[in-house]
């Protein structure tokens, strides 16, 4: 089963307008409001190209049967262990004439330090062997900072592959417990070594010292221009596929979620990465965070130029 954790969940809302300004009333404006967070754009990525996924974490009590009947609505299942209260609200605002998209992302409000306990317990029977697990995006307030190291070495214990998609203090903390594949994008690399990262030969340096700490897989997403992807004795530059991009919220998690795949159905390493960032450029396409269609991911695959470096 791949499994792909819920941390810090959130409700996104969209908005579409034709010209924003600070300042102004907008009246019967439309909206979209959809449950959101990482794992669940990848889970539903996944889901999307064909493979069972569930969605594992925690989930605040007024919003649970929203969710819920969401991810049953998609076809996905859940487990979730329950806490008090209701989750953050994500807004995106999408400018018609302008073409300019604003985001604002909200903090979640602190829980209880037991909280933690108990969702680890909840969590520690759960991990079997030729699972994957996938943990991404930030934690709650409240959780201590190396709970994916943590959860990772869970995993890890019971014989799952594992990938890690968070930055700052979680990134470092969590790669100490050497998961399989980890995907930061260029700021988190950054952030990582403590340095401005200019040029392909550059990044492509950095992450191969991510190989030398015993990581076997390193994606570093690039936005637009595409992915470096390194893993043994390969370093590839995978450029995206030139497409129409309306909402470019969630193209990494699409990312995550194509290599997810790919690693389930074992494809070549070249191939993965084109799953991989075939998956970003179909997301770039689409308003939702965890929206892309198979076809379009097929199709854009055979549009992804890779180059060794």
């Amino acid at each position: 089963m791949i499994h792909c954790t819920l941390l810090n969940p959130a409700l996104d809302v969209i908005y579409n307008v034709n010209d924003f300004r600070s300042g102004t009333t907008f009246t019967d404006t439309p909206q979209k409001i959809f449950p959101a967070g990482k794992g669940l754009n990848v889970a539903s990525v996944v889901k999307t190209l064909g493979e069972e996924v569930c969605v594992t974490g925690v989930m605040a009590e007024y919003d649970l049967k929203r969710t819920t009947q969401y991810l049953e609505s998609l076809q996905i299942e859940s487990r979730f262990y329950v806490i008090p209260g209701s989750l953050r609200i994500n807004t995106t605002i999408i400018e018609k004439n302008t073409g300019f998209i604003s985001h604002i992302s909200s903090v979640s409000a602190p829980v209880a330090p037991r909280i933690q306990h108990e969702f680890l317990s909840f969590i520690e029977p759960l991990p079997a062997k030729g699972d994957f697990w996938c943990f991404s995006g930030s934690i709650l307030k409240g959780f201590e900072e190396d709970i994916y190291a943590t959860l990772l070495k869970l995993c890890i214990d019971a014989g799952a592959e594992t990938l890690l998609d968070s930055r700052g203090t979680a990134l470092r903390t969590g790669i100490r417990a050497m998961p399989q594949i980890i995907k930061p994008n260029l700021t988190e690399l950054e952030d990582f070594f403590g340095e401005q990262i200019q040029g392909v030969h550059h990044i492509a340096l950095k992450g191969k010292r991510f190989l030398d700490m015993g990581i076997p897989y390193v994606f570093i997403s690039l936005g637009a221009d595409g992915l470096m992807a390194i893993h043994e004795n390969d370093c590839l530059l995978c450029s995206a596929p030139q497409v129409e991009a309306i909402d470019t919220v969630g193209c990494g998690d699409a990312l995550v979620a194509g290599i997810i795949v790919a690693r389930k159905r074992n494809f070549s390493f070249p191939e993965l990465c084109r799953m991989a960032v075939a998956c970003g450029a179909s997301k770039a396409m689409h308003e939702e965070p965890g929206l892309v269609t198979r076809n379009e991911v097929w199709q854009l695959m055979e549009d992804v130029k890779i180059t060794a470096v």
